[in-house]
């Protein structure tokens, strides 16, 4: 009985030993397999324990790659005598997704250790036995490494060399390593897969980088598609591109640019025409990313490209409309990852604002060729002043119109350099100074007359507009000279009629009827003769009067003109009231004209205001001028009348002003002398309640 407790005693003990002995050797192989920094340093010293310590002749490490759901070579101490086998050896990927179809595999996939045998290499992994002959054993011994019940890779050792079969002891201290690298092997690849996304990350990151830079320094749309596909073909490592612009209101795609097709573009085309776009239609309908895994299985495929297993689509969008799609395809099932669909996004969005700047770059290129040959052919002077008073743009007639050199390059030189000695920079200088709007007549060297327009625009500078009127002029010229003449030649007659209608007076008597008849003969003639007079004042006015310009005091002139007028609104029982302050500043006019301009407009208050009304003037300063008012509670002018009452011979008509007398004129001359003045007229009317016209005048100090 004490034999028998001594011997169970001492198997309890040589149990203990053994397991401190296998604790010992686990925590000894487990600091060896202490995480490296470097995953193949990682798997050196599996490979070197493998040799140290399992003792086995020839040792193969696998590891999974999650991505691909492959087993690839790792590392081994394989030297195969065929330079060949050796190339395919490291080069092995085993796949995982079809494992029902490789019992090896399965097993592996099962947790079970593997011993392979010729006998069993017969019967039980015949349809792996190609593995045995890959690296030239078909005995070997395989065990799989699980971490949360996922395959993360497999141990493969054996004696080839020698022959012999691996011991139970090499096969025990394999089991033991095999235990002993889970969890460093976990470590390692998770090591593994944050550097390579990490690197990843930094290559994604300088390559949108170096895209952004390219495509934001190409506005050339066909190069912004080029370098768009090459980029996209290069991170995803695709075999075949094309980059396709959609039209979503005619459901049209235009296929711009193709790589790595192996038909021709007119046989794709063809293709298409008869089988339609497949999945790039689709997406660019949608507006969402698409990735088929195997384009075989999807009803809607289009095959353009022989071997193409997987196919990524991709909408390029702006505000929300579907621009342009990006296709790529792949001759690998699952050949595009979740990385390269989110690449091609990205890429993308980039490729839509380039594309978008480049198809406004060239919409712009289009509007300002047509811009320029509108501007070329255009009899209109145009030139644009920039702010720094060099010339942006000026076109032939203004080339023309100054006596420039048709050849030589204007744009970029200063006003002062291109015009110097002209009107034209006179006149430009003075809206310049003035910092407002500019009108007026220029005459240039080419002895034309130019209308001049120069506008102000904030962010541009000065847009210069001429319009030669050199025939208008002489027009004008010509009608005054009519004018005259006929006038002239008019007088005549009504002085004939007027001396024998006082001779008549005179030397016989006349009935009362007769009489009442020459008085209608004389009203008519005197009408002839005003009307006479106020066409030879507007001729001689638009011709170019020239005014005896100096200061003035605009009450004394006021007050002429109502001592003139009591009369006229005595007789009609009205009021002139003059309300005009002695002190007002001096304005810059001629006396003989002011007395004209001013006459008119009191005159036509007390002609247009009924009997009792009343005529109110006065004045105020404003901004540099002096404005004189003349009211009156007369009949008033309505809306549609203000347009055109300073128009030549425009009258109202109403019947409450059909037998008051007028010619016409006299509104269109007072503003025609108001304009030579450099001053302004202005009416402010309703029907019933009466009108007041203002008239500005500079003051003396402010005139140029």
């Amino acid at each position: 009985m004490q034999n028998t407790d001594f011997d169970r005693l001492q198997a309890e003990n040589e149990g203990l030993r053994t397991r401190s002995a296998r604790l010992e050797t686990a925590n000894e192989l487990a600091r060896r397999l202490r995480t490296p920094a470097d995953f193949p340093v990682f798997l050196s010293e599996i490979l070197s324990i493998l040799q140290d310590y399992v003792a086995c002749e020839r040792s193969l490490v696998l590891i999974c790659d999650d991505a691909d759901e492959t087993l690839d070579y790792g590392i081994s101490s394989f030297m195969l005598p065929d330079i060949d086998q050796q190339f395919q050896l490291e080069k092995l990927r085993i796949p995982l997704t079809n494992s029902s179809e490789h019992p090896l595999v399965q097993a592996w996939l099962h947790g079970a250790h593997v011993l392979m045998t010729p006998a069993s290499a017969i019967h039980d992994w015949a349809a792996d036995a190609w593995l045995g002959d890959l690296i030239g054993s078909q005995q070997f011994v395989s065990m799989p490494l699980f971490s949360d019940e996922r395959l993360i890779g497999v141990l493969l050792v054996d004696n080839q060399p020698s022959a012999l079969p691996v011991s139970q002891d090499q096969y025990e201290r394999l089991e033991l390593l095999a235990q002993s690298a889970v969890i460093p092997l976990t470590h390692a690849r998770m090591h593994r897969k944050t550097k390579q996304q990490l690197a990843d990350n930094m290559r994604e990151m300088y390559i949108l980088q170096q895209i952004d830079r390219e495509l934001n320094d190409s506005i050339n749309l066909k190069r912004v598609f080029e370098m768009t596909l090459d980029w996209v073909l290069r991170f995803t490592n695709a075999q075949a591109a094309s980059l396709a612009l959609y039209n979503p209101d005619t459901d049209e795609l235009h296929f711009l640019v193709e790589y790595g097709y192996d038909q021709s573009p007119e046989q794709m085309a063809m293709r298409r025409a008869n089988s339609g776009s497949g999945i790039t239609q689709r997406v660019a309908r949608s507006g969402r990313a698409e990735v088929v895994s195997d384009v075989h299985a999807d009803p809607e495929y289009t095959m353009l490209q022989h071997k193409t297993q997987a196919q990524l689509a991709v909408p390029v969008l702006r505000e929300e409309r579907v621009i342009a799609v990006i296709t790529l395809e792949s001759r690998r099932l699952n050949g595009f990852t979740p990385t390269h669909l989110e690449f091609a996004g990205k890429l993308a969005a980039r490729a839509g604002v380039a594309i978008d700047n480049a198809r406004l770059y060239q919409e712009a290129i289009l509007e300002r060729e047509k811009l320029s040959h509108i501007l070329n052919n255009t009899a209109d002077v145009v030139i644009v002043i920039g702010v720094d008073e060099r010339i942006l743009l000026i076109n032939q007639s203004a080339l023309s119109a100054t006596r420039l050199y048709p050849g030589q390059q204007y744009v970029g030189q200063t006003t002062n350099q291109v015009f110097e000695g002209t009107p034209l920079i006179e006149a430009f200088q003075k809206a310049r100074r003035l910092g407002d709007n500019h009108t007026g007549e220029v005459k240039m060297p080419n002895d034309r007359t130019f209308h001049i327009n120069i506008r102000r625009f904030e962010e541009i500078g000065w847009i210069v507009v001429m319009h030669d009127i050199t025939p208008f002029k002489e027009m004008d010229r010509l009608k005054s000279e009519l004018i005259a003449t006929v006038s002239h030649d008019l007088k005549q007659p009504l002085s004939v009629m007027t001396g024998y209608i006082e001779l008549m007076q005179m030397q016989q008597a006349v009935s009362e009827r007769g009489q009442n008849a020459m008085t209608m003969i004389r009203r008519a003639m005197q009408n002839m003769r005003q009307l006479i007079d106020d066409l030879l004042d507007l001729a001689k006015i638009e011709s170019g009067i020239k005014l005896d310009l100096q200061p003035v005091e605009i009450p004394t002139i006021v007050n002429d003109c109502v001592e003139q007028l009591r009369n006229m609104a005595y007789t009609k029982s009205m009021t002139i009231n003059n309300n005009l302050a002695d002190s007002l500043p001096q304005v810059v006019g001629d006396r003989m004209r002011l007395r004209q301009i001013l006459i008119n407009l009191i005159g036509n208050a007390v002609k247009y205001t009924p009997d009792e009304g009343q005529v109110n003037i006065w004045a105020e300063l404003r901004s540099g001028s002096v404005r004189v008012a003349v009211q009156d509670n007369g009949l008033g002018i309505s809306p549609e009348d203000q347009i055109h009452i300073f128009e030549r011979f425009y009258r109202v008509r109403r019947p409450e002003t059909d037998a008051i007398e007028g010619t016409g004129l006299g509104l269109a001359i007072v503003k025609s002398l108001v304009e030579a003045h450099s001053g302004q007229i202005t009416v402010e009317s309703k029907l019933g309640e009466g009108s007041t016209f203002f008239v500005s005048l500079p003051l003396a100090h402010h005139a140029d």
